[in-house]
């Protein structure tokens, strides 16, 4: 992705100035941070190098990132709870997974980032301790459906089923970001999500008639 400076009006009050500024060095720091991961590895990687990149202090840095994981990380968690929020204004007679699904397409989907998501997912890839990390929020996501799901139920906490249902919902999900990031299909997000649900519903109806027929 490549910054285009965009000229503000005189007359635009402070507070859009202030935005607008915060957001361009924002989107300048995880430029220079994808940069120097793609090129050097993230452990490598010092924040006073991603600092100097973009001709600002350390401390100006912590100020909109708390650690150079964060560049990479800090926008995945973000859509959690509206996430959960969807999932739980749904029909009580739509199914989990169907909850899910639209929670997902609403939320999640049209807020996926493509060169932001394609630069991260490579460096995660080629580092040990990102993985790791982006296990722990992937744990995140899945608790946080799952606490939604099982409060849609009236649980006090998931059950065998609910926990099944979010971790089936987030792999499907997770393979679709994956094969669209591979460029495998050619597709846009949305499209692969919808697939990768669809062929779901498709291998849950061969496995419940072959189950019918051994009982």
């Amino acid at each position: 992705m490549t910054s285009q400076v965009k000229f503000v009006r005189v007359d635009e009050p402070a507070e859009g100035l202030r935005s607008r500024k915060k957001a361009k060095t924002r989107i300048m720091i995880e430029e220079a941070a994808l940069d120097l991961f793609a090129s050097q590895g993230y452990e490598a990687t010092t924040v006073e190098q991603i600092a100097a990149q973009v001709e600002i202090s350390t401390t100006t840095f912590f100020r909109y990132f708390p650690s150079k994981a964060d560049v990479v990380l800090c926008q995945q968690d973000g859509h959690l709870p509206e996430l959960r929020r969807v999932i739980l204004s749904r029909p009580a007679s739509e199914s989990g997974l169907a909850a899910v699904r639209h929670a997902m397409l609403q939320v999640w989907v049209p807020n996926v980032d493509p060169e932001h998501t394609l630069r991260a997912g490579l460096a995660v890839a080629n580092s040990a301790t990102l993985r790791g990390l982006y296990n722990d929020l992937n744990r995140t996501w899945l608790d946080g459906i799952a606490e939604a799901l099982a409060e849609r139920k009236g649980l006090s906490s998931p059950d065998e089923e609910v926990m099944i249902t979010a971790r089936v919902a987030l792999g499907v999900f997770n393979e679709a970001i994956r094969a669209w990031g591979n460029g495998e299909c050619g597709e846009t997000v949305d499209t692969m999500v919808e697939r990768g649900f669809a062929a779901l519903t498709r291998l849950c109806a061969e496995w419940g008639a072959e189950w019918a027929r051994t009982v």
